[in-house]
C-alpha cells in the first residue's frame, strides 16, 4: 500500500504516505548510463567455447556499494577488418574471478564459482558497416538484474567464443562494448 485514500463528507482523497512516490517521479528519479568499455583480448587464434577476454571491469555499473542494477542493452563493436565476427557470450559478475587462465584458453570454472555470477546473453547479430569492415551487434530487452559486491559498485564482464569455429582477432583492442544500465 503506497497511498492512502480518506473519505470525509462525501469526499474522497488519496495522498501518498509519507515517504512514498508518486509513479511520475518514480519514474523521473530513473538513472540510465550506457558505459563503454575495451575488451581487451589476445591477438591469437581463440577457439569455440574459449575466452576472448579475462574479467573486465565494468565501473560504476552500480549507485551504491552493494548495488543493483538491471543490464538492458548491449552493443558490441568488432573493428577487426578481417570481418570474422563469432557469436560471443558475454556473462557478468560481481567480482573478477577469471574464467581461463588466459586469453583464447578453455574455459575452467568449479561447481561453486559458477554459482557466483550473475547472468549472460549471446550477441550474434553482426551488421558490416559498411563502405569499411567495422561490425555491430546489438542486444536489447535484456533485462538482467545484477547486484555488485558489498565493497564497490563495479561489475565485472567477459566474452566466450559461442561460434561453433575458431575467432581470430587481429590485434588487442579491436572489440569494443557499450551496456545500456539501469541504476537503481
Amino acid at each position: 500500500m503506497s497511498d492512502l485514500t480518506i473519505t470525509h463528507a462525501g469526499n474522497s482523497i488519496t495522498q501518498l504516505r509519507p515517504g512514498m512516490k508518486s509513479d511520475n517521479n518514480k519514474l523521473n528519479d530513473i538513472k540510465t548510463d550506457v558505459i563503454t568499455l575495451a575488451m581487451t583480448t589476445d591477438a591469437e587464434t581463440i577457439s569455440n567455447n574459449n575466452s576472448i577476454t579475462q574479467a573486465i571491469e565494468i565501473p560504476n555499473a552500480v549507485s551504491v556499494k552493494g548495488g543493483s542494477a538491471i543490464i538492458q542493452s548491449l552493443v558490441i563493436f568488432n573493428l577487426d577488418d578481417s570481418v570474422e565476427s563469432p557469436a560471443m557470450e558475454v556473462v557478468f559478475a560481481s567480482d573478477n574471478t577469471n574464467l581461463a587462465g588466459d586469453e583464447g584458453a578453455t574455459i575452467n570454472i568449479s561447481d561453486t564459482e559458477i554459482q557466483d555470477f550473475l547472468g549472460s546473453t549471446t550477441v550474434s547479430n553482426w551488421s558490416v558497416m559498411s563502405p569499411s569492415t567495422n561490425e555491430m551487434a546489438t542486444k536489447s530487452n535484456i533485462g538482467l538484474v545484477v547486484k555488485a559486491a558489498s565493497n564497490t559498485r563495479s561489475l565485472f564482464c567477459y566474452l566466450i567464443n559461442r561460434s561453433g569455429g575458431n575467432y581470430t582477432p587481429s590485434g588487442t583492442g579491436v572489440i569494443k562494448m557499450k551496456i545500456g544500465i539501469v541504476k537503481d
